[in-house]
């Protein structure tokens, strides 16, 4: 694995414009989810953050891609589609784990 290849993906336009538009998604989820979720203040707080536009859609995309090993395999299976090939659901997925750790994160600073 060459973390050329995942760089070259996280800091290609259209692949973190994709994360970006997913990030949306997975920010209204959060916004309407049971305030009896797990750090639920930290997940609005970075949910707003996020549809504000005050996220970095290319750190995130950095985010999902190394913290996903099947993201990262199919990004290295060929990486000159530049994650073309990874599909939505898989982002979503990725972004849905890292939620937390992002919005705690945020809440630290």
């Amino acid at each position: 694995m060459s973390a050329l290849d995942l760089i070259a993906t996280a800091s290609d336009a259209t692949f973190s414009g994709r994360v970006m538009m997913i990030q949306f998604k997975v920010a209204q989820n959060v916004a309407s989810e049971d305030p009896a979720t797990a750090h639920h203040t930290e997940r609005i707080n970075y949910s707003g953050k996020v549809i504000r536009g005050e996220e970095k859609p290319q750190v995130v995309a950095a985010h999902v891609i190394s913290s996903n090993p099947s993201i990262s395999a199919q990004i290295e299976s060929d990486p000159a589609r530049l994650g073309s090939n990874v599909p939505d659901g898989d982002i979503e997925f990725a972004l849905a784990s890292i939620w937390d750790s992002r919005s705690l994160a945020f809440a630290a600073v």
